[in-house]
C-alpha cells in the first residue's frame, strides 16, 4: 500500500529574488504518494518549503511571547497573567497554545523525515545535489530539535528510521543533542555555500547554528571556531544607524533582507503569510511615527516593560537601541502602573488584520558575534581583546558610530574587565539590549546559569522583593496528546518535573 502524505505549501514564501534564483508566486498543494515523490529538483525544492512553511506556526506569537514573558525585564497580561509568579504554566489556554507549539515542531520536523527517508532514491537528480536537499533538511530537522531540547528537555527522538513508528520513547538531553550534533555535521558538510533562495539554509547559517549547539554542550573550543568562521567570512556586517528606526533596516516590515540576516523565516503580505507575534507587543492607539499606527490599529499588547525595571532604568537613552524597544505609553493605569511601556522593535502600520510582513529573525549576525565573544573569552579562561572588540562593534553601531571604528570614549576597555565574571556581566548587558524581544534572552541567562540572580533582584519593581523561580519554570510542559497517542510515553516518569495531567 502506498503512503500518501498531504503537503500544503505557499511557494511565494520567498517573494524577491535570491542567488539568482526566484520561485513563482503559487500556492502548490501536492498529494503525493512517498514511493514516486522527490526524484525532481522540482520536488527536492518543495520538500525544503514544506518544513519552513510550518515553522512559521512554530515561531509564533505564543513561542515569543512565552520566552520574553521569562525575563527579568518583561511582565505578562491576559492568558499570561498567572506566569508572573514563575511556576511555568498553569493557565489551560496558555498550556493549549505551548502544545500548538510542539505539534508544529514535531510537524516541520515529519516533513523533513519525509523527504530524507525518500530523497536518497530520486531518479532525476545527482548525488551532488541529492546530499545538498538533504544537508537543509537536516539543518532545518536539527533546528527544531535544538528548541524542543533547549524548551521541553528530552524529547522523543523522530526520525526518518522510525517515521511509521507511533510509539516513540522520551530520549534524554544528551540524546537528543547528540542527534543534532550529527545532523549539523551533515548540513554544514553538505549545504550550499550560499543560499538557493531567501531563508533557504546554507554553510553560514549552519556554522552559528552548531556553535550555539556546542556553547549549550560546554564545547567552547569548536564554538570559537564556528562562530569566528561566520565572523571573519565577509558575508554579514552590522548595519549602520544613525536613528532608533533605522533599525527598521534589520527588522522592518516590507523588509527583503539586510547584512545581518543569517537565518529568518520569511513572510508575505500578498499571500496571507505573515506573523502574528505582533499582535501580541502592539497597542491599537499607539503611533510609532506621527500618523502610523505600530500594527494599523491592531493589537493586544500581551506583555510590557515598565520604566522602573533595572533593565529599563539603567539603560542609556544615548543607545538607539532603547528607542527602537521601548515606548512609553500608559494603557491601563489602575491595573498596571503609570510606568508601562510597549515593546517596540517591530511594527507594520501597513498590516491587514494582526499579521505583519515582518520576517522571523531566527538567527542574526549578532547572534555569532555574542557567540564567538563569549567562546572565545572560555577557551582563553578570560576576556580577551577579540571578545571584548565583539562587544564594541555591537556598542558603536548601537550609539550611531562605525562599528569598525575604535572610540576611546565609547569602547569597553578590557583592563576593565579583567576576570571571567566581570566579562560575563557585561556579555548579559550587551546581549540585553541586542536581543531585546527577539526570544533568545532567556536562553541565554539560563544556560549561564543567571536566570534566578537576574529575575530574583529585578522583576518585581513593587517593593524590590526577591521573586523565585520554581523548578518547573524552567521547562515546557509536555503536551497531554503525546502521552495519549503515544504509549512509550509514560506521564509518571516522563513528564517535566512539576506536571501531570491534571495540571
Amino acid at each position: 500500500m502506498k503512503s500518501k502524505l498531504l503537503l500544503s505549501i505557499v511557494a511565494c514564501l520567498f517573494v524577491f529574488q535570491a542567488c539568482d534564483n526566484c520561485l513563482n508566486e503559487t500556492k502548490y498543494t501536492y498529494s503525493i504518494s512517498s514511493e514516486t515523490f522527490y526524484n525532481t529538483q522540482e520536488e527536492a525544492n518543495a520538500a525544503v518549503l514544506a518544513p519552513l512553511d510550518v515553522m512559521r506556526s512554530a515561531y509564533n506569537s505564543n513561542f515569543f511571547a512565552t520566552l520574553e514573558i521569562n525575563t527579568e525585564y518583561c511582565y505578562p497580561k491576559g492568558v499570561y497573567q498567572t506566569y508572573k509568579a514563575y511556576n511555568g504554566f498553569v493557565n489551560s489556554t496558555h498550556i493549549t497554545r505551548s502544545e500548538s507549539n510542539w505539534t508544529n515542531l514535531y510537524k516541520a520536523i515529519m516533513y523533513c523525515n519525509t523527504a530524507i527517508e525518500k530523497l536518497p532514491s530520486a531518479t532525476e537528480m545527482t548525488e551532488t545535489e541529492i546530499t545538498a536537499y538533504l544537508g537543509e533538511l537536516r539543518f532545518l530537522r536539527g533546528f527544531n530539535y535544538f528548541n524542543l531540547v533547549k524548551y521541553w528537555g528530552g524529547v522523543p527522538l523522530k526520525t526518518e528510521d522510525n517515521i511509521t513508528i507511533w510509539d516513540v520513547p522520551k530520549s534524554s538531553k544528551e540524546d537528543v543533542y547528540a542527534f543534532i550534533i550529527e545532523d549539523l555535521k551533515y548540513a554544514l558538510a553538505n549545504c550550499p555555500d550560499k543560499s538557493r533562495y531567501l531563508a533557504t539554509p546554507n554553510k553560514n547559517v549552519v556554522r552559528t547554528c552548531l556553535a550555539d549547539v556546542y556553547m549549550h554542550t560546554g564545547n567552547y573550543e569548536e564554538a570559537k571556531t564556528l562562530a569566528g568562521e561566520v565572523v571573519n567570512s565577509g558575508v554579514y556586517s552590522l548595519v549602520q544607524v544613525g536613528a532608533s528606526r533605522d533599525f527598521d533596516k534589520v527588522f522592518g516590515y516590507d523588509l527583503t533582507t539586510s547584512t545581518e540576516e543569517v537565518f529568518y523565516i520569511k513572510t508575505s503580505r500578498t499571500d496571507g503569510k505573515t506573523w502574528d507575534y505582533l499582535s501580541y507587543t502592539s497597542h491599537p492607539k499607539y503611533e510609532i511615527e506621527p500618523g502610523k499606527l505600530m500594527l494599523n490599529g491592531n493589537g493586544y499588547f500581551t506583555h510590557y516593560t515598565d520604566l522602573r525595571n533595572h533593565v529599563i532604568s539603567t539603560w542609556d537613552k544615548n543607545d538607539l537601541r532603547y528607542a527602537l524597544n521601548v515606548g512609553f505609553y500608559i494603557f491601563g493605569a489602575d491595573a498596571y502602573g503609570e510606568y508601562t511601556c510597549l515593546l517596540t522593535k517591530y511594527w507594520d502600520p501597513n498590516s491587514q488584520g494582526g499579521g505583519a510582513n515582518v520576517s522571523i529573525p531566527l538567527i542574526r549576525y549578532p547572534d555569532a558575534m555574542l557567540i564567538f565573544a563569549e567562546a572565545t573569552a572560555r577557551v582563553a579562561g578570560g576576556p580577551t581583546e577579540e571578545s571584548i572588540e565583539m562587544l564594541n562593534q555591537l556598542r558603536r553601531r548601537a550609539y550611531g558610530y562605525d562599528p569598525k571604528v575604535p572610540d576611546m570614549e565609547l569602547d569597553y576597555k578590557l583592563s576593565d574587565y579583567k576576570t571571567m565574571d566581570d566579562f560575563i556581566d557585561l556579555l548579559i548587558r550587551e546581549e540585553t539590549y541586542e536581543h531585546f524581544n527577539e526570544g533568545k534572552h532567556w536562553d541565554f541567562i539560563v544556560r549561564l546559569g543567571k536566570a534566578q540572580e537576574l529575575v530574583g533582584k529585578y522583576y518585581n519593581v513593587e517593593d524590590g522583593s526577591w521573586t523565585e523561580i520554581k523548578e518547573r519554570h524552567f521547562l515546557w510542559k509536555i503536551p497531554d496528546s503525546e502521552f495519549n497517542y503515544n504509549k512509550a510515553m509514560n506521564q509518571s516518569t516522563d513528564q517535566n518535573p512539576g506536571y501531570t495531567s491534571a495540571e
